[in-house]
């Protein structure tokens, strides 16, 4: 490692963005198809997408409200290129994606993709890598930024600007946001390229040379071009311009005490400094924002982008962000792929967490003996970085605070600020003759976890199933069942991973697959835990392969086993024991179910299952509405009723605040478009902190039809009727303002 040549980890960088450019499938990065939509969107010829999506069509839905350098750069490098298959892509969208990080393969896919997708390139496949490839000289431009950052600021310590390179060139996370088509990459280089800008020159090989101030035109003009692209560039980029002022004033303040101040009074230099540089940002980026005052009335565009992505959940505050989403931003700085959905083994964070808390503690070190050399230049150093990380993190935090954000790469823009501050604390841990060695060592432990995440985490994730042979299938199974759906698709065997479990708890179970003919259509695989009423303890709709291999590409003869992580409901009511039923379904049809005698079994397949176990004195739940009332527990007598019989119903609320008005929760028996059986509405009178055991009895319409209905939960200000918003540890859950709690079965009465 040579410390002096910043283009070795330029070219590192590069290579590696690439290496995870090309593992990841098309689309499969975070809100990447609506990047590139707005991409096509100008490549066409349409010019700027304009909100809402559905007054003027377009398919970039939220990403429409973004600035627009980066489109228009990618659109500029793509349009020569036929793109008449796009569309066809955007139709493929996986139903049933992961939403969350998980540390297993389940449907991290949010498309399915084809061998159309695959080298040569062709198409809008060509045209979404060449889109990828200017992202990944945006972070290869990053790379570069931050060790010019770090030589400038600490021109005597040559190997804080390796490490700071190095740090960032092999930041998984950086890498895979870097090989995406997005606005990303793009506003990390301009932001890390402005702090080098508002740096000053200082000594260099130990001689006294001369100073690099912004008195001059060149500077003003370059800075204010840095300052108008990043507002151009990224919402987030307009947090530079208070960070310039900054540091404007504090180039004016130190050229007071210059020889050179002679040549410019203060005040009138200052004032041209802030005058040129900010006329010139304006220049370049206040015609968006006037755009946007015109369309939307507001500059920011915010207005017409939040209706889109949501608001955050009145009440949700600092310290819900600290003890519910902090962590996910810390996981996704570091290693969350795809549509943040897919994470790494959990030792990986450990890893990254070491270095992390050492460097912070070399850094902690430095400043202390610093302040006793009072090295003011190194403070200073210190100080202007961790100034310019902490305003982007205040901006991240923000927007959490406004709507669901909660994302490591948000904080890219200071990814070259966090990299020079962390190579200043692992240097001073470490002895100057031993220096190159830590650095070695440091950098084979960032370059193994950055080659290994391509092969060992994101390829995995996407890919098919392997086929088998008979007997390979048959190895993997522990029961044989020799049924078929349909004409062409037989179910050979399962194994269930579990032989008991909890609310709360996945498990695995695994299928294996027979084609024995063409398929044709996509059918869905529905795999429920099933209690002995008939009720659903837990349910799993997907396509086969974890999502990843649709029916409609089975080859007839295909052989192979697909594993299920199955979720089992929190709110079970008591201990059970469960059957598993399995059907291929569409969203109209379920394919009928016939066993090796051609006798038809219904359109389920149903086979033991783990036992459910409940503590005795019920579920445990969270669930919160609008973070002043939770439901921690309930009680149901019995799940099985006629009609005209009561629902006997405990339910356990705890308030969690004063009430902000009157409080009513309802509780009502519907089926699947509303039709109520039951519904009864009591007042909530609770201090905060007080549990309140709810019983209700209610009985049931004489007349409702046999079948299974849900027990919903719903609490609303009785004066204007307004349900509040429903969560479930801090997330909104997708069922909306009613608790879907269990359900019940009406039998016919006889």
């Amino acid at each position: 490692m040579n410390p002096s040549r910043p283009a070795s980890y330029v070219l590192l960088f590069t290579f590696l963005a690439l290496l995870y450019s090309l593992t990841v499938p098309l689309f499969e990065g975070n809100d990447e198809s609506w990047h590139y939509a707005y991409v096509w969107h100008i490549a066409e010829g349409k010019g700027l997408p304009r909100q809402p999506p559905d007054q003027y069509p377009h398919l970039a839905r939220q990403e429409a409200s973004q600035p627009p350098l980066s489109y228009l750069l990618a659109a500029a490098l793509t349009r020569w290129v036929p793109q008449g298959d796009l569309l066809a892509l955007y139709e493929r969208e996986n139903p049933f994606p992961a939403l969350l990080p998980i540390r297993h393969r389940d449907n991290q896919n949010h498309y399915i993709h084809t061998d159309a997708e695959q080298f040569p390139y062709r198409g809008v496949a060509l045209a979404i890598r060449l889109a990828r490839l200017l992202s990944v000289l945006f972070g290869a431009g990053t790379v570069w930024g931050t060790y010019s950052l770090a030589r400038r600021l600490f021109p005597q310590e040559e190997w804080v600007a390796a490490g700071a390179a190095m740090a960032v060139a092999l930041t998984p996370g950086f890498l895979f946001t870097a090989g995406l088509v997005n606005n990303d990459a793009l506003a990390a280089c301009i932001a890390t390229w402005t702090l080098v800008i508002f740096t000053r020159r200082r000594e260099r090989g130990g001689q006294e040379g001369e100073t690099e101030n912004l008195c001059g035109l060149r500077g003003e003009v370059l800075a204010g071009l840095l300052l108008g692209a990043a507002a151009l560039t990224k919402l987030s980029g307009l947090l530079l311009w208070p960070f310039a002022a900054l540091a404007l004033l504090w180039i004016c303040h130190k050229d007071t005490r210059t020889p050179s101040f002679k040549k410019c009074a203060f005040v009138p230099s200052c004032l041209r400094g802030f005058l040129l540089t900010f006329g010139v940002a304006l220049a370049v980026c206040g015609w968006w924002y006037l755009r946007n005052w015109r369309l939307y009335g507001d500059p920011t565009g915010l207005a017409a982008m939040l209706p889109l992505v949501g608001h955050r959940e009145p009440g949700f505050g600092l310290a819900d962000f600290f003890r519910t989403e902090a962590g996910l931003v810390w996981m996704s700085y570091w290693a969350v792929f795809g549509w943040f959905n897919l994470a790494a083994p959990g030792w990986v964070y450990g890893v990254y967490g070491l270095l992390t808390a050492f460097g912070l503690a070399g850094l902690a070190l430095f400043v202390a003996r610093a302040v006793r050399r009072r090295d003011w230049g190194a403070l200073g150093g210190v100080g202007y970085l961790a100034l310019w990380a902490l305003i982007v993190a205040v901006g991240l935090i923000r927007w959490t605070l406004t709507t669901g954000g909660s994302q490591g790469r948000l904080l890219y823009p200071a990814i070259g600020a966090h990299a020079v501050l962390l190579a200043l604390g692992w240097t001073e841990l470490a002895p100057a003759r031993a220096r190159r060695w830590l650095f070695l060592a440091l950098g084979a432990v960032l370059l193994a976890l950055a080659l290994w995440m391509p092969f060992g985490v994101i390829r995995p994730a996407y890919a098919r199933p392997a086929p088998l042979t008979m007997a390979e299938a048959e190895a993997q199974i522990s029961h044989r069942t020799d049924v078929r759906f349909g004409e062409s698709i037989a179910l050979l065997g399962y194994r269930v991973e579990a032989e008991e479990v909890r609310p709360g708890q996945i498990f695995p179970v695994t299928l294996c697959w027979y084609a024995r003919g063409p398929v044709g259509a996509d059918y869905f695989i529905s795999l429920s835990l099933q209690t002995a009423e008939g009720l659903t303890a837990g349910q799993k709709v997907t396509h086969p392969g974890s999502g990843t291999f649709p029916m409609s590409l089975w080859p007839p003869g295909l052989v192979f086993c697909d594993r299920y992580f199955l979720p089992v409901r929190a709110t079970v009511p008591t201990t059970m024991v469960g059957t598993l039923a399995v059907g291929l379904t569409t969203f109209t049809e379920r394919l009928p179910v016939y066993n090796d005698k051609d006798w038809r079994l219904g359109d389920t397949f149903h086979f033991p299952g783990p036992r459910i176990v409940v503590p005795e004195s019920g579920p445990v739940l969270d669930y919160r509405w609008s973070r002043e009332v939770a439901l921690v527990g309930y009680r149901l007598e019995r799940a099985v009723l006629s009609p005209g019989e009561e629902l006997d119903l405990t339910l356990y609320w705890r308030a969690l605040r004063p009430f902000s008005g009157p409080r009513a929760a309802s509780v009502q028996v519907l089926r699947d478009g509303g039709y109520k059986i039951a519904q009864v509405d009591l007042p909530l009178n609770l201090e905060p902190g007080e549990v309140w055991a709810d019983h209700r009895r209610m009985p049931l319409a004489v007349d409702a039809p046999p079948g299974v209905y849900d027990i919903g939960i719903a609490v609303y200000d009785p004066t204007g009727e307004d349900a509040l918003p429903l969560y479930e540890h801090g997330r909104a859950l997708p069922t909306g303002r009613l608790l879907p709690l269990w359900e019940v079965r009406v039998d016919d009465g006889r």
